[in-house]
């Protein structure tokens, strides 16, 4: 446990935005499988912020499970980057 909360403390400062992150632990080594990453330098925040709310506002029309799931997945994903951003301002 002492692992993953040093690790997690490494990237928030380290303002990286991760998304799909598996972590495993054994034998003295973690090892993080990460699906997307994203520098939060790199990131524009105009951007990042207008892709928030249009999200936001697909998840409020979605109809259905599976574009509720999606959309729902797109807001975190959104989120996640003006999040990074927010780390580094």
């Amino acid at each position: 446990m002492h692992v993953k909360a040093l690790l997690v403390d490494v990237l928030l400062r380290s303002s990286i935005k991760l998304f799909s992150v598996f972590i495993i632990t054994g034998n003295n080594e973690v090892t993080v499988l990460v699906n997307d990453a994203e520098k939060g330098s790199d990131i524009d925040p105009q951007e990042a912020q207008q892709t928030l709310e249009i999200a936001g506002a697909n998840l409020r029309k979605a109809e259905g499970k599976r574009q509720i799931i999606k959309a729902n997945l797109a807001l975190r994903r959104a989120r996640a980057r003006v999040e990074a951003i927010n780390v580094i301002s």
